[in-house]
């Protein structure tokens, strides 16, 4: 998998973090902290104003290296209590002593020896490093502060309170999660933003199913299996509320405390990730004391936050908020931060969806960008896709389906450009996002060039009507050929609703074909590679983009010659194609198939 190229390394902020290093003048390191000292967080609990709240230091977790190093932290406070705890989306919450910073909070925790809140800081050192600062800062924590035998366990979820009463020594971390907002999402599009191709199947017979499985991109998989969760609110009652907030955030707000947006798509449809400025230095922005996806070099958007409330909850509480406007782009997503520059491009691709209700005569189009992350943009195509398609329909049933297809990108050789055609006596809406993903997908994981999209379209025409056509019979002018022979053919269609078609042709023997007998089948759009055909090879992009523009849509209907390969001794008959003859019937989904067998004579068998 390639991604696009990071946005340059943050030059100016390693110049001026390392003059604060060597200083000490800003910082309290990991060494320098001792138990007993306090000192204070800041966070926005409500209304994008900052609040602070009590710290009192514990002690430090010292494991090797340092990256799994924690400052552990009681937390008291109003804000603390107006917010049940620790809530998802205080993660980068700064921390300081003595007005120095220390880290952020990153995660909570539960300890038998203190009943109060509790939570894990990580230090700054490693927080810097992801700006690219002076690594020789680090050395190692004071010997008094550690504290010795005691074991971190990390988990998923807060354990039960029998599980922290029956291990004294031990404490139970868990991630301060970042919470994730979806906005213009409803229904099952919701449930395939998070779980991918585990809450809704692939349908048979999209384009994945014939395209060679060498050049096949990973599963689609939702954002459930990053690790993120979504708010336990809808999209309507988040855009409710904030209607009624302050959403003043600008780049001038964006410090040490205050809400720090990652948008994965922004505009019609709104989905992203809110967490807590730790740090700011020139251009620079740190956060989150965690990774987000652990993506690495990354190119996100970076957004302001307007925070509307922190929601208290019996499993875990909530920061409620909304992001706002692209400030700049996260370029770091690593172990013990997320880190980015304000100003600088994001990389994303314009999407637009037009879904067209042929039988309502209604038009509606979905517009957003969408973070150009490869393992990312199938699920959150798939996810528009079913918004768009299920909110223009307002309804989930049968009929047939048209989509064109149109996609751009400056690593492209030239734009890609598809028609197909669907049927579904179930539910429709199923076929055109899924085929979306599936071509985004081959051509972002394709092994020859980053195809670097940059616009995504797709027009979708609806009805409910059943456009289907069955291939009945097929005839043959005689059941005994030899090679050169022409074989004349009939084949009967009919309608879904009756009408009978008769398509009359022709194939022309190879005057060199070996073989005893011959196949000639009938069938509808494109099918599966026969066991005596080698797998389609590719050597370029062009070759992916002309296999994904020519494979043949469900409106056409073939009538294909195959040959036995004599040369396969396989235990199951392989057939290989050798000609054929199609026709079109623009609108029509062509179903099921009909074949015919033949005796093929050899040449002196013939003239005998």
């Amino acid at each position: 998998m390639r991604r696009s190229a990071s946005v340059c390394v943050l030059v100016l902020i390693l110049a001026a973090i390392g003059c604060a290093a060597a200083e000490r003048s800003e910082f309290l390191f990991l060494n320098e902290i001792k138990i007993g000292m306090t000192g204070i967080g800041k966070t926005i609990v409500a209304g994008d104003v900052i609040s602070e709240f009590a710290v009192d230091v514990l002690g430090v977790i010292d494991e090797p290296g340092t990256l799994s190093d924690f400052i552990v932290v009681r937390v008291s406070g109003e804000a603390i209590g107006r917010s049940g705890g620790i809530a998802e989306g205080m993660s980068g919450s700064p921390i300081y002593i003595g007005g120095k910073l220390i880290g952020a909070l990153s995660r909570a925790a539960s300890w038998s020896k203190d009943i109060t809140p509790i939570g894990l800081v990580t230090p700054i050192e490693p927080m810097l490093d992801v700006l690219e600062s002076a690594k020789t800062v680090s050395m190692g924590p004071d010997e008094s502060s550690i504290l010795h035998g005691v074991e971190l366990v990390e988990r998923p979820f807060a354990p039960s309170a029998e599980e922290v009463a029956a291990l004294p020594d031990t404490i139970f971390s868990y991630p301060v999660s970042t919470p994730l907002i979806a906005v213009g999402l409803s229904g099952r599009s919701t449930s395939v933003l998070m779980g991918g191709e585990n809450s809704i199947a692939r349908p048979a017979g999209t384009l994945r199913s014939f395209l060679p499985t060498e050049s096949m991109a990973p599963d689609v998989a939702g954002l459930s299996s990053l690790s993120l969760d979504l708010l336990p609110l809808s999209g309507a009652e988040i855009s409710a509320a904030a209607a009624t907030a302050a959403a003043s955030a600008t780049t001038s707000t964006l410090v040490p405390g205050s809400g720090l947006g990652v948008a994965l798509v922004s505009g019609d449809i709104t989905i992203g990730a809110l967490g807590t400025v730790t740090y700011v230095d020139g251009d620079g922005v740190i956060g989150f004391g965690h990774p987000f996806i652990s993506n690495g070099d990354s190119a996100f958007p970076l957004t302001t936050v307007s925070i509307i409330d922190t929601m208290k909850a019996l499993d875990a509480s909530f920061k409620l908020g909304t992001i706002g406007k692209t400030i700049g782009v996260i370029n770091e997503d690593r172990t013990a931060a997320i880190g980015g520059r304000i100003g600088a491009p994001a990389s994303t691709i314009a999407v637009d969806l037009t879904v067209n209700d042929l039988d309502r005569k209604v038009e509606s189009t979905v517009r957003a960008n969408v973070a150009n992350e490869p393992r990312l943009v199938p699920n959150l195509l798939l996810a528009s896709g079913f918004e768009a398609i299920d909110s223009g329909l307002d309804r989930v049933g049968a009929g047939t389906v048209e989509v064109t297809y149109q996609i751009t990108g400056d690593g492209m050789p030239s734009s890609l450009e598809r028609k197909d055609v669907f049927l579904s006596t179930s539910d429709i809406a199923l076929y055109p996002p899924w085929q979306l993903a599936d071509i985004v997908a081959y051509l972002e994981y394709n092994e020859f060039a980053d195809p670097k999209i940059t616009h995504i379209s797709a027009s979708v025409r609806v009805t409910s009507e059943l456009h289907a056509i069955r291939i009945e019979e097929l005839l043959l002018d005689r059941l005994v050929y030899a090679p050169g022979d022409t074989i004349n053919f009939k084949l009967v269609m009919q309608t879904f609703q009756g009408d009978e078609i008769v398509r009359t042709g022709q194939l022309t023997i190879p005057s060199d074909l070996m073989a005893d007998e011959i196949v000639v089948r009938a069938y509808g759009g494109p099918r599966e590679i026969e066991r005596g055909e080698s797998p389609q090879t590719f050597s370029s992009l062009s070759d992916v983009i002309q296999q994904i523009e020519t494979l043949p849509t469900y409106e056409k209907a073939t009538v294909e010659l195959f040959a036995v390969d004599p040369y396969l001794s396989s235990g199951q008959e392989a057939l290989y194609g050798v000609t054929k003859a199609s026709h079109d019937y623009p609108g029509y989904v062509i179903y099921d198939q009909r074949e015919v067998r033949a005796l093929l004579l050899s040449s002196s068998q013939s003239s005998g």
